[in-house]
């Protein structure tokens, strides 16, 4: 049986006025990128509904029903919705195109606007610091996504990066946040990312904004942001 685990919160602001709840928007959630499946829906007034299915690589198999559970939890049908954010990477190839698939889905059927959030500029925003930060996620051995960012400054863009060519000494002032193990072993003062779960106050903030400036992504030429091409290997032909 899949392992869900609910994290619903509801929260009724008291100082935020009457214009600034109706201004704002209730948004579907989607990330896929990791090896688990976390959706939520941020509601007009603060509240943010979650659920995590932490048996790994089930986005396909769990992500529909994970979605209809959260629409229940917060009394809300798939029309009430006013836009889908989503996950957009980097990060699992597979994980990624189901998200990012049933988000348009839900877009192109209910005519609602679609968001594409950088995975690394999602965590770097969460850490919410005022000096240089440096976000790595393992990509392969040797191999990274990077980027690096000074509050809502980006000092460098997303990419894919080979650890034995980037100069890291750039950002030595900095906080070097990272899941690579090989990394936390050659630099001993970063600072370990423990898992993939995305701050869903911080990535409602932020879509919030997105969805108050009308910023949405071209739902018909939307990707993932993969950063590198897929490694395949050829198969071998038999004799």
């Amino acid at each position: 049986m899949p392992c869900f685990k609910n994290k619903i919160r509801y929260k009724r602001p008291d100082k935020l006025s009457l214009h600034t709840i109706l201004i704002m928007a209730n948004i579907l959630f989607i990330d896929t990128a990791a090896q688990h499946t976390h959706v939520a829906i941020g509601h007009r007034e603060n509240g943010i509904s979650e659920l995590v299915n932490t048996d790994p690589n089930q986005q396909a198999a769990s992500l529909n029903e994970m979605i209809a559970r959260v629409c229940d939890t917060a009394q809300l049908s798939l029309k009430d919705i006013d836009a889908v954010a989503v996950d957009a990477g980097p990060g699992s190839y597979t994980g990624l195109r189901v998200g990012l698939g049933v988000a348009k889905g839900i877009c192109f059927a209910l005519d609602k606007p679609l968001m594409l959030f950088s995975k690394l500029a999602l965590i770097a925003d969460a850490k919410n610091t005022a000096g240089e930060l440096l976000v790595v996620l393992k990509a392969r051995t040797g191999e990274g996504f990077a980027m690096a960012t000074q509050k809502e400054t980006t000092l460098l863009p997303a990419q894919h990066i080979f650890y034995d060519t980037f100069d890291f000494h750039i950002y030595a002032t900095g906080i070097l946040l990272t899941d690579d193990s090989a990394l936390l072993e050659r630099f001993p003062e970063a600072t370990i990312l423990e898992n993939h779960l995305l701050d869903m106050h911080s990535w409602n903030a932020l879509a919030q904004k997105r969805w108050e400036e009308q910023a949405f992504d071209d739902l018909a030429y939307a990707e993932p942001f993969y950063l590198k091409a897929a490694f395949t290997t050829a198969a071998k032909n038999k004799l």
